[in-house]
C-alpha cells in the first residue's frame, strides 16, 4: 500500500502566539477500476484530482475558528538597564534580583485555507489580555552618598490586539497522523516595549477514526515557544526623579508536551480540546470551534 493512497488531510493546530483546531478528512477506499472517477468542484486546493484519485476524502477548503486560549508560565530576566534623569541607560543585571509571572488569556478568530491537500495556510486576528507581577530588587552605586535600594512590585493587568500568519504540513498513513505547525504572532501591549513577538512551533501525532455523526481524533506532541519582550516600569525615587527600569525577559521553559481531543459533526463542524505542560512551570488550555465551508 503506498503512502500516497493513504495520505490524511488535517486541518492545523495554532499559536501564539499558538494555539489550534484541526479537521481530518479520512481516506475513504480507492476508486474500483471502470467506476467515474470523483469530481472536485472548488478552486482549492489545488492538485485536488490528485488526492481524490488515491480515495482521498477532501475537507471544505476553507474554514473559521473560534479558539480561546489561556498560557502561564514562569519567566526568566536576561538583561536590566536603568535610565536615571538625564543618563543613558546601563545594564544592572549583576545588581538586580527578579521574579516575573505571566498569565495570558487568548481570544482569537482563525481564517484557514487548504492551498494543497497537504498543506494549509491561515491568519490571526483577536485580543489578548495578560496578568505580569513583577518583584525586583535593584541596588544602585552612587559615588557620594549611600546606594539607593529599589524594591519594585509591579501588577500590570493589560490587553491589545493580536496578529499572526502560519501554515501547517500534514501526512499519514490509515488513521494514523502526524503534522507539523509554524506560527508568528504579535501582540500590541503595554507596558510592554515593541509589544510581544513569538513564534509557536509544533508537531504532533495521533490516530483517528470515524463516527456515525463524523469523526475524532486524539494526539500527543510537543510545542516551542520562542518569545522574548521588554517590559518597562517608572519608578519615582526621592531626591533623584523618575528611573526608568527596562526588564529583558522570555519563558524559563519554551517547550511544553501537548494532548489534545477533537470530534466532527459532519463536514462543517468541529470542536477541539488541548492541554499542555512542561510538568515544571508552564500549562497551555486551547478550546476551539471551527466551521468549514
Amino acid at each position: 500500500m503506498s503512502l500516497g493512497r493513504r495520505v490524511l488531510c488535517i486541518f492545523g493546530w495554532l499559536a501564539a502566539s499558538g494555539w489550534g483546531a484541526s479537521a481530518v478528512a479520512a481516506p475513504e477506499s480507492p476508486p474500483a477500476v471502470g467506476s467515474v472517477q470523483p469530481t472536485w468542484n472548488r478552486t482549492l486546493p489545488l492538485a485536488a484530482d490528485w488526492a481524490l484519485e488515491r480515495g482521498i476524502d477532501l475537507p471544505n477548503p476553507l474554514g473559521a475558528s473560534v479558539l480561546l486560549v489561556t498560557m502561564s508560565r514562569d519567566i526568566e530576566v536576561y538583561d536590566v538597564r536603568v535610565t536615571l534623569p538625564g543618563n543613558e541607560p546601563v545594564s544592572i543585571s549583576d545588581v538586580a534580583s527578579f521574579d516575573v509571572l505571566n498569565h495570558t488569556t487568548l481570544a482569537t478568530l482563525k481564517l484557514d485555507a487548504w492551498i494543497l491537500p497537504l498543506f494549509n495556510v491561515y491568519v490571526l486576528v483577536g485580543h489578548t489580555w495578560t496578568e505580569t507581577r513583577l518583584d525586583a530588587a535593584i541596588t544602585l552605586d552612587r559615588p557620594f552618598g549611600d546606594d539607593i535600594v529599589l524594591e519594585l512590585t509591579e501588577d500590570s493587568d493589560v490587553g491589545g490586539p493580536l496578529f499572526g500568519a502560519g501554515a501547517t504540513a500534514v501526512a499519514g498513513v490509515g488513521p494514523w497522523f502526524v503534522l507539523a505547525d509554524a506560527n508568528y504572532n504579535y501582540t500590541e501591549i503595554e507596558p510592554f516595549a515593541d509589544g510581544i513577538a513569538a513564534w509557536f512551533l509544533s508537531a504532533r501525532t495521533g490516530w483517528s477514526g470515524a463516527a456515525r455523526w463524523g469523526g475524532w481524533r486524539a494526539w500527543l506532541g510537543a510545542a516551542y515557544l520562542a518569545s522574548d519582550a521588554t517590559l518597562v516600569v517608572n519608578q519615582d525615587v526621592q531626591d533623584l526623579g523618575t528611573i526608568v527600569v527596562e526588564v529583558d525577559q522570555r519563558p524559563v521553559n519554551p517547550l511544553t508536551y501537548q494532548a489534545g481531543a477533537s470530534t466532527a459533526v459532519g463536514k462543517r463542524w468541529e470542536v477541539l480540546l488541548e492541554a499542555g505542560s512542561n510538568f515544571d512551570d508552564a500549562f497551555v488550555g486551547v478550546t476551539s470551534v471551527a466551521f468549514r465551508f
